[in-house]
């Protein structure tokens, strides 16, 4: 059984629930300023890591937003249990404040569209990290995810997020257990499709078109 870390009284301020990690040197880092610079430090690594799907062709007016904002959408990969649980978790680990959280910005929808052009390899990391996450939940709450109480939720998310004790505080060790690794697949894909939208890239400091400005070819044959 996983062990949550050691809480700390007022004079130490590590310890409190997963929506405030914190900084124990003073004040403390929120779900969203984390997520972002996770996402600022993983832009490299995004551009040139895993092998790619064969690119898909859309007409030239092809707009992906409006595609995902249908009122009819439906999963092109994820079963409806799945897409379900993916909503309620991209909620609790973005919420919405003063601006859209990632429910609200469809994640769900935008990281269903890139896992259906992923590769199976790629497909089958993600679904098994969801089956984790509600195996786990159902072992210690007899409970699927999606169906949990929000409080139980929540501390399973921050069981998976510290996997580790005082021994093993700081070391290679926590990073180890297998729910950390689920956890931080999930979180990384929730963060980067969050952080893809317009509504991340706002928070992100983008004050363009959410992906740039196409200003077409200088006359010349297309390549």
């Amino acid at each position: 059984m996983v062990s949550p870390p050691m809480r700390r009284g007022k004079s130490g301020s590590c310890g409190k629930r997963y929506d405030e990690l914190l900084n124990c040197e003073g004040g403390y880092v929120n779900r969203r300023e984390l997520f972002r610079r996770t996402v600022m430090g993983a832009a490299g690594i995004a551009a040139g890591g895993a092998p790619q799907a064969v690119a898909r062709e859309f007409p030239a007016d092809y707009d992906a937003s409006k595609e995902l904002a249908r009122s009819d959408w439906k999963p092109q990969f994820l079963d409806e249990h799945q897409n379900e649980t993916l909503v309620i978790l991209s909620d609790l680990l973005i919420p919405a404040t003063e601006t859209p959280g990632a429910k609200l910005a469809l994640a769900n929808r935008f990281i269903d569209q890139l896992l259906a052009a992923e590769t199976p390899d790629m497909q089958r990391q993600f679904v098994d990290s969801l089956a984790f996450l509600d195996g786990e939940c159902l072992s210690r709450y007899r409970s699927a995810f999606r169906y949990a109480p929000q409080a139980s939720q929540l501390e399973l998310l921050h069981l998976l997020a510290y996997p580790h004790s005082l021994s093993t505080w700081g070391t290679d060790v926590a990073r180890e257990d297998p729910g950390y690794e689920h956890f931080r697949r999930l979180k990384d894909w929730v963060a980067r499709a969050f952080y893809s939208s317009e509504t991340g890239l706002r928070e992100l400091g983008w004050d363009g078109p959410p992906h740039g400005e196409f200003e077409g070819c200088g006359g010349g044959a297309h390549q």
